[in-house]
């Protein structure tokens, strides 16, 4: 029994661990396990960076396998053992029938069993097939042989998926390192735009708070000489009243005089400027919540003015010689103006080379008055404008602006309960002007093309990945 245990330890190490077949050109691989060269071969066939042991699964990091002679030796002398055994083996195992003594040399194909002369006689195994058994053990043992192809068919096919798997899980751990690494950056970025808005702030009350308490101080030295003036009246007042008849009603006119005539100070009223703040677009930390707030603009044919020609989708609008068929009562009869078909009055929205346009937000009363040419629309429209080669922002008052180069597009973000109005330069998401104001009614996007014959048009942005998100409504004139 030693030695039968012995026989089938050493069998096992003679075996590789792949085909299970005895080991052919063995070799050794990094982390000491054996196999056939060609096993190991075609289990990293197609890998790259890491070759697994078919084992221990340790990753190997090159394909380096040595040649193992010596166990090639052991596994020759394996076999001629083997050949030996089995031999020796067949000799001792020839088993007598135990019911007639005699030899079993025959095989009973329907009931698998070995039988001796004897046993085939009627009636046991009558009508069995029945063959010698050195022709059975042969059919039988071709017979298993053929299950060992698709059992190494199928251990190949699971292996490779264990492979798969094993590079799915290196392609997770990159991809969730690089995702890591990139809420780091985004998030360094949202602390350094609010780090910069927030000493913008800072930058904005020191001086308003130098300007209080001076006023403050000011204000305090004015009461300190008024009740100094009223100390002396009250001083003199005491005097006045404890002469003589005669010397009282000789100044009595002055001191009345300087009594009615000293006015207190005013109280200085101290009341800090409300100080507010937003963050840019520009960051892309905050592109997705931007994404919650983004509006579909799409233009108002009825609205337009004459000479405006608005397109099928609503996205695009062209100034024309020949007048439109629109409504007898267009809202815009005068300067080439259409507006937004919806309109807002709350929350946040998100809303190359024409030679005149203006583009914004107005105060829906705007289109209920006729004929308001666009240089009288003040306090009504809040409007960045390209007019004779300079930019402008048209609100209460106007401002000339300086870009440092010609926009590709216009961004407009409202914030409706703040009160702002920001405009931003798509080249680069850089901002261009902001508004401040109070709203009270409906505000629509504002569009005034001018009289040339390039269309303008309402197009949606695309994030850095290239996927379009809508996120800001831009103004693209070609």
């Amino acid at each position: 029994m030693a030695g039968e245990g012995a026989m089938a330890k050493l069998q096992t190490e003679i075996n590789c661990p792949i085909c299970l077949g005895n080991l052919r050109d063995p070799v050794t691989i990094e982390c000491g396990h054996n196999f056939c060269r060609s096993c190991i071969q075609q289990s990293w066939a197609g890998l790259q960076g890491s070759f697994p042991c078919a084992v221990c699964r340790h990753p190997c990091q090159e394909v380096h396998m040595w040649s193992n002679t010596q166990l090639g030796r052991m596994v020759d002398m394996a076999k001629l053992l083997q050949i030996t055994r089995d031999k020796m083996k067949q000799q001792e195992e020839r088993r007598l029938c135990e019911q007639h003594n005699q030899a079993l040399t025959l095989f009973c194909e329907e009931d698998l069993e070995l039988l001796c002369p004897l046993c085939t006689q009627p009636p046991d195994h009558q009508g069995h097939q029945v063959r010698p058994m050195e022709e059975a053990a042969s059919h039988h043992r071709q017979r298993l042989s053929s299950y060992i192809g698709p059992l190494k068919k199928q251990m190949a096919d699971t292996q490779k998926l264990l492979d798969t798997q094993d590079r799915r899980l290196s392609e997770l751990r990159e991809k969730v390192e690089n995702r890591r690494a990139k809420l780091a950056a985004e998030f360094e970025q949202l602390i350094e735009s609010v780090e910069c808005v927030q000493e913008a702030a800072r930058s904005r009350l020191a001086p308003e708070e130098k300007h209080i308490l001076r006023n403050l101080s000011a204000n305090k030295a004015a009461f300190s000489d008024y009740i100094s003036n009223l100390k002396v009246q009250l001083k003199e007042m005491a005097e006045k009243s404890v002469m003589s008849d005669v010397k009282m009603l000789m100044n009595t006119k002055g001191v009345l005089h300087s009594s009615e005539n000293l006015e207190p100070p005013g109280v200085y009223c101290l009341q800090y400027k409300i100080e507010e703040f937003s963050l840019s677009p520009k960051s892309l930390a905050l592109q997705k919540s931007i994404q919650r707030f983004r509006e579909e603009v799409t233009l108002d044919p009825k609205t337009a003015h004459p000479n405006l020609l608005v397109s099928e989708d609503k996205m695009s609008v062209t100034f024309v010689r020949k007048k439109q068929r629109v409504s007898q009562n267009p809202k815009f009869a005068v300067d080439p103006v259409v507006l937004g078909t919806d309109g807002f009055d709350c929350g946040r929205h998100y809303i190359d080379d024409k030679p005149e346009w203006a583009v914004g937000v107005c105060r829906d009363s705007l289109s209920k008055e006729k004929k308001q040419p666009l240089l009288r629309q003040e306090n009504r429209c809040w409007t960045i404008q390209l007019q004779d080669g300079h930019y402008v922002a048209r609100g209460s008052v106007p401002v000339t602006l300086v870009l440092k180069e010609m926009p590709r597009g216009i961004g407009i973000y409202l914030d409706y309960e703040l009160g702002q109005i920001s405009f931003y330069n798509l080249n680069d998401m850089s901002h261009i002007h902001s508004f401040r104001d109070t709203f009270s009614e409906v505000l629509k996007p504002y569009f005034y093309i001018g009289y040339d014959p390039k269309p303008l048009t309402i197009c949606a942005l695309r994030d850095l990945e290239g996927c379009t998100v809508n996120l800001v409504h831009f103004i693209s004139v070609f």
